[in-house]
């Protein structure tokens, strides 16, 4: 195996992008250890694993401004988001189809400032709030639209019973004169998505937002995935993400 180097990881949180002010971030998932020892095991204690939580965690630079026209502002978004729930996105390289992880938390803590004559740091924590979801990109936000489009196919592969799809849309900058912005999700079992069915749709909107959607298993035969968008307005522009991916 190669090593990898984290250079460019993409961080979402709601409808804010995490990117651009950070420089550190983790997942973490465990399940309880339940120790289930009995007589007659030499000596040996035995282990069942138990419920199961996550912790994602995002650290960099204080900011106050909003990175771009028609974005939020990181301090504000993340002080309003204290407590409530948040879809987290998190790609180790934030390429289109590449690795992502979709997790459902709610924000749990806040830490800013520091020493005098430092660079002014934030750093905050989320808790899990539901099962974590491994899937792909759909569409990077690195990919500023200023029209409708059709995006690349994802292979998921069929979602058996117990399991389920989770696919989190974020609008992160919406400008130009009166934008609104429709993104959907769509699943086939062919190519050319002939008989394509809708997963999840956000929009019409026109400022930034997010959705986090569930959709429970089984799902057969339809095993690939496609995100399709509207955008209308004058001259508008929109900076957004999708990330699918299975419980």
């Amino acid at each position: 195996m190669s090593a990898f180097v984290l250079l460019d990881a993409e961080v979402i949180a709601g409808p804010l992008r995490l990117t651009t002010v950070s420089n550190e971030t983790s997942l973490e998932a465990e399940a309880a250890e339940l120790d289930c020892t009995v007589f007659g095991q030499d000596g040996w204690r035995s282990k069942a694993a138990g419920l199961k939580e996550s912790v994602f965690e995002s650290s960099g630079f204080w900011d106050s401004t909003p990175p771009e026209t028609g974005a939020l502002a990181p301090d504000t978004e993340l002080w309003g988001q204290l407590g409530t729930a948040v879809p987290i996105v998190v790609s180790p390289t934030g390429t289109d189809l590449d690795v992502a992880y979709i997790v459902p938390t709610v924000r749990g803590s806040i830490s800013i400032l520091g020493e005098i004559g430092e660079l002014t740091p934030y750093s905050s924590k989320a808790l899990g709030d539901g099962a974590i979801a491994r899937g792909a990109l759909l569409h990077t936000p690195d990919v500023v639209e200023s029209g409708g489009g059709t995006g690349s196919t994802f292979i998921l592969g069929t979602v058996p019973a117990g399991r389920s799809i989770l696919a989190s849309i974020h609008a992160l900058a919406l400008d130009g004169t009166s934008p609104q912005l429709t993104v959907t999700v769509e699943r086939d079992d062919n190519a050319g998505f002939a008989s394509a069915t809708t997963v999840a749709t956000l929009g019409p909107v026109g400022a930034a937002t997010a959705q986090l959607t569930t959709v429970a298993g089984p799902i057969t035969p339809d095993d690939r995935y496609r995100v399709t968008w509207t955008l209308t307005g004058t001259t508008p522009t929109a900076r957004f993400a999708v990330a699918l991916g299975m419980t």
